[in-house]
């Protein structure tokens, strides 16, 4: 009599999965039901394309969901390590960790890895940088006094006498009108870059100076431009841009006539810093770590700095307390008592 011996997989075949294959189901995962934002799902991609590259680099690589353990966990962290700092390596961990949870719930693995294994890092945080008051300034004359400005105040003035006039070219004129209007913008109302990239006509009301905004963690929020003249500006670049024919409703358009990238408000962003003569380095984000920074060193309460800045816990915002030798200097001079008290120099002993 022959007896017949076999294993039945709790995973309902012979084979295991290779772990490659699970990425673009995971990512739809992520995009359609986690419902995590579409910049989001692009780190994650890019995350695990490198996750990719570093186990096939393994002996032997790593083929199935399975063949990940706490020792390949481990290879990598030390991989990530020796090229990132502390903050991407958390990401990319992160992402990592995600896509074993996923698996775990599909039952493409019986248990995930990170169970029985932790990523201890830390890091300090540091105060955010940003620019003085005087150097936002500068940065903003630097771009209201462009060789371009005239060309688009001309540009402005023509489409204000003429409403059914449109623009066809992409030009210094339309792109001075654009920049003024995304720095403006960026400091008046404390954006973060893709929420910037993301505006359509239909997120404000330019009457009421109102922007909705659906932020990170697809988090709403309504922003006020409450200064008159960021008002007017972007009220200028607003009769600009219904001028340009194009078959959607993306704000702020790059020389293809397509939404602007993130990258390219880097650029525009480091253009006028150069011509401003700042010697630091200013990235868009820089423009919201000063509008949250100056806020806070004029008395803002902190709570409407998170709620301004989209921050889901007050903590967030508390990096953003730290305060400029020249405000300590200030509030020394003018509140110490010692300024009070009645005791001149004729008094002291020489």
């Amino acid at each position: 009599m022959l007896r017949c011996s076999c294993t039945i997989s709790l995973l309902g075949g012979s084979d295991m999965p290779r772990l490659e294959d699970q990425f673009e189901p995971f990512l739809q995962y992520c995009l359609l039901q986690r419902r995590l934002a579409k910049s989001s799902v692009a780190n994650y991609r890019i995350d695990l394309r490198f996750f990719h590259s570093f186990f096939n680099s393994l002996s032997p690589p790593v083929r199935d969901c399975d063949d990940v353990d706490r020792k390949v966990l481990e290879l990598y962290l030390e991989h990530l390590s020796r090229q990132y700092k502390v903050k991407t390596i958390k990401r990319k961990m992160s992402c990592v960790q995600s896509l074993f949870t996923y698996l775990e719930r599909q039952e493409l693995v019986e248990d995930t890895p990170f169970r029985r294994f932790r990523v201890h890092l830390q890091e300090g945080k540091a105060a955010p940088k940003s620019l003085t008051a005087p150097e936002m300034e500068r940065f903003l004359q630097a771009v209201h006094q462009d060789p371009a400005a005239e060309a688009g105040k001309a540009l402005i003035q023509k489409l204000a006498n003429d409403e059914t006039a449109v623009v066809k070219r992409m030009n210094r004129a339309f792109f001075w009108c654009r920049d003024a209007a995304i720095l403006e913008l960026l400091f008046a109302v404390g954006l973060r870059v893709a929420e910037l990239c993301a505006l359509r006509f239909e997120d404000l009301d330019i009457d009421a100076g109102v922007f909705h905004i659906n932020g990170k963690g697809n988090r709403e929020r309504t922003l006020h431009v409450a200064d008159r003249e960021v008002h007017q500006v972007l009220d200028a670049y607003l009769k600009v841009r219904r001028a340009v024919p194009v078959d959607h409703s993306y704000l702020f358009l790059s020389r293809f006539q397509d939404p602007l990238s993130t990258q390219g408000v880097r650029n525009l962003v480091d253009k006028y810093a150069k011509a401003a003569e700042i010697r630091k380095r200013v990235t868009p984000h820089v423009f919201r770590h000063s509008f949250a920074t100056l806020l806070l060193e004029s008395g803002v309460d902190i709570k409407y700095v998170q709620d301004f800045l989209g921050h889901s816990s007050i903590s967030t915002t508390q990096i953003y307390l730290h305060l400029s030798e020249e405000s300590k200097r200030q509030v020394l001079a003018a509140h110490h008592p010692r300024s009070r008290m009645e005791v001149g120099a004729e008094n002291s002993i020489t």
